[in-house]
């Protein structure tokens, strides 16, 4: 019986089960460490200005704020490498590795292993894991652990779940990167753990991103969901999900275990510490929300949509600030200062507002709102979001807070702050849902007034689902963290966020549905699905590559001649087209986008088709085709100095794309050896 069991658990799943469960312990343990240095530092940080007279306050909020600039700066500007994206538009942009909201980095990093049409044709001797391994693994872990670490202690603002995906990936990377010299015992049990192919690497990867923040949320189930879904999209892998899963859990169960233990050491004694697994957000009492009560379903879907309005303003907002920081302050220090300085006034403005609004008792708010008003806008906001789910919070000061942060968000993580964008998603929710709260009473809709935390938990879900999009994880999110009573109103919020902010994402390296691939940067696959009016076409009466200047390299068919699916990887020019099919298209983005609006009946510029008309005298019919080999003309050798410069063309295209006239240029990652 144990040797079928084994059979069924074959040499490779042992692998990847192994990978994973190590991953996730040791994953934790850094992360563990980064979650109590940032809470502990950040309280202290607060708590000192919250205690410092109104006078200097600013001068100190200041000063911590340029010493984390400082730091991060340099790390920067000193210790980084280059990531490389490409936006919508086809253009290349650098990213920093360990400025900003450490996911989107995660994310191009998954990818790097993937092959790339370009590799294929320069022959640049790196592909597969070696494009992993070539960049930086434990190093960026600890370059990413001590920026994001000065970013929050110091007072900025933003969250610390999207920057330890970053460390996460990078130590999965970092465990199984060849280090040793292929020989003996040590080296052979390597390379039954060490992935070599990039399938198996990916799904390290994602262990290590779903044992980060299964650390942080307490949820694995959600974590790995999360892990999966970030980098796919619309279209979860489960096998990768199943892996994630393993590591999330051994990550979830060290983080309810280990503080215990780790509380009786000598070391805690002395020093008085106190390891604590706190759920990321507290409810003294959850109760059933009354999900038969039409009016509550009802201002659900409206603060929903509210919701995906918002998330889609700050997506622009996100891209126009990042622009902005890059573009007019190049010098990493100068753009560092500035965004410190920005987040500074922002919560300076803050202060002071409340203050004088509690000198002369305005909007009810008072000393207590006076005193805690920079923790309105910096750090991660958790405080602020638990006094929100218990009904404490203002409506007043929740306007106040979701226009600071979202300031002063774009700010830290705009000018390159190690911060995520994660928890700020679920705070922008959580102050929105609070309006809808106080709102109703306000207004004289009593009927339509209900519990703060029956309003937030599904505001949540909206957020995450129209600002980080993984709508999934979002309504798993919901039931771990709260309980499973929440699943029909996590449901009808991802439903309704889903529909109007379908398309937006705060993460400009997450690839794209299913449908497109890009091989080069402006060269695409794409499928597309044969409309009606292209039924009982051929290729040759379209004649597509003609007219858009694209090639049709694959033709799935939906139902052949025997009645079942077909593909054929070479498409028959001559057969006919039937609605349903899908054709597989490589070309330029602008020309894929023509024949995509082409197929859907919009009017598009094509080319005029040149047709040759061969004079009857000149046509040969079959019979006479010429079959004597003596009388066939020679083949003709194909003349290298044309090849040569076909070859060189075709190079000049990938230069002009990549904007590098000099070398090769991976368009996924900048390639820099590892210093670790």
């Amino acid at each position: 019986m144990l040797r079928g069991l084994l059979n069924h658990f074959d040499r490779h799943e042992r692998q990847l089960v192994f990978r994973s469960a190590v991953v996730g312990a040791i994953v934790w343990l850094i992360v563990f460490t980064l979650k109590t240095a940032v809470h502990e530092v950040e309280h202290a940080t607060l708590h000192f200005l919250e205690e410092t007279s109104l006078n200097i306050v600013w001068l100190y909020l200041l000063g911590f704020l340029l010493v984390g600039a400082v730091i991060v700066a340099t790390i920067a500007r000193f210790g980084s490498t280059i990531i490389h994206y490409e936006d919508d538009d086809g253009h290349i942009h650098e990213l920093i590795d360990v400025e900003g909201d450490g996911l989107e980095r995660a994310i191009s990093l998954y990818y790097a292993s993937e092959p790339t049409f370009e590799q294929t044709i320069t022959g640049g001797g790196v592909a597969g894991v070696d494009v992993r391994w070539k960049m930086p693994s434990f190093g960026l872990a600890l370059r990413k652990f001590v920026a994001t670490l000065a970013t929050l202690g110091s007072g900025g603002s933003g969250g610390l779940e999207a920057s330890v995906t970053l460390i996460g990936e990078s130590v999965a990377a970092g465990i199984f990167k060849p280090r040793l010299r292929r020989e003996g015992w040590l080296a052979k049990r390597f390379d039954w753990i060490g992935p070599s192919d990039p399938d198996d690497l990916q799904t390290a990867q994602l262990s290590g991103i779903a044992a980060a923040v299964a650390t942080l949320l307490g949820a694995p189930f959600t974590a790995a969901f999360f892990a999966t879904e970030v980098m796919y999209r619309r279209r979860p892998i489960i096998e990768k999900l199943v892996y994630s899963l393993v590591s999330a859990l051994v990550a979830f169960f060290l983080n309810a275990t280990a503080p215990a233990l780790l509380n009786q050491t000598a070391l805690a004694r002395q020093f008085d510490i106190q390891f604590e697994n706190k759920p990321i957000f507290h409810i003294e009492e959850i109760t059933r929300p009354d999900i038969a009560n039409w009016r509550y379903i009802l201002l659900i879907c409206i603060m929903c949509v509210v919701i995906s309005l918002v998330s889609i303003q700050f997506a622009k907002l996100r891209k126009a600030v990042d622009g902005w920081f890059h573009h007019y302050q190049q010098n990493v220090y100068l753009r560092h200062f500035t965004g410190a300085i920005i987040t500074g006034v922002i919560a300076i403005i803050v202060l002071f507002g409340l203050t004088l609004a509690a000198q002369n008792d305005l909007f009810g708010i008072g000393e207590s709102e006076a005193k805690h008003a920079l923790s309105l806008v910096l750090g991660t906001g958790e405080t602020v979001i638990d006094s929100a789910l218990s009904g404490e919070l203002l409506l007043a000061v929740a306007i106040i807070a979701l226009i600071a942060r979202i300031l002063a968000v774009l700010s830290t993580i705009g000018s390159g702050g190690s911060a995520g964008l994660l928890v700020p998603s679920l705070f922008f929710g959580t102050m929105i849902a609070t309006v809808f709260f106080h709102g109703p009473d306000l207004v004289g809709l009593g009927d339509f007034s209900f519990q703060a935390d029956h309003l937030i938990i599904p505001a949540m879900v909206s957020s995450l689902v129209a600002i980080v999009n993984v709508p999934l994880a979002a309504i798993l999110f919901a039931a771990e963290a709260f309980g499973g009573v929440w699943m029909v109103p996590a449901i009808i919020a991802m439903v309704v966020s889903n529909i109007f902010a379908y398309n937006t994402s705060i993460y400009r390296t997450q690839r794209d549905q299913y449908e497109t691939r890009q091989i080069l940067p402006g060269y695409s696959i794409h499928r597309l699905p044969v409309p009606a009016k292209w039924h009982d076409e051929t290729l040759v009466s379209l004649n597509l590559r003609q007219r858009f200047d694209v090639n049709v390299i694959g033709w799935l068919e939906n139902e052949a001649a025997d009645g079942l699916p077909h593909v054929r990887l070479s498409a028959d020019a001559d057969l006919p087209l039937n609605r349903g099919d899908i054709l597989i298209v490589l070309g330029k983005d602008e020309d894929l986008k023509r024949i995509e609006q082409a197929a859907e009946g919009k009017e598009v510029d094509v080319k005029e088709e040149v047709q040759t008309v061969t004079p009857p005298d000149q046509i040969v019919a079959e019979s006479e085709v010429i079959d004597d080999p003596e009388q066939s003309p020679e083949p003709q050798e194909p003349d290298p100095d044309e090849m040569n410069e076909t070859f060189e063309e075709i190079m000049a295209e990938v230069d002009a794309a990549t904007g590098d006239d000099e070398e090769p240029f991976n368009p996924i990652i900048g390639i820099e050896e590892d210093e670790d």
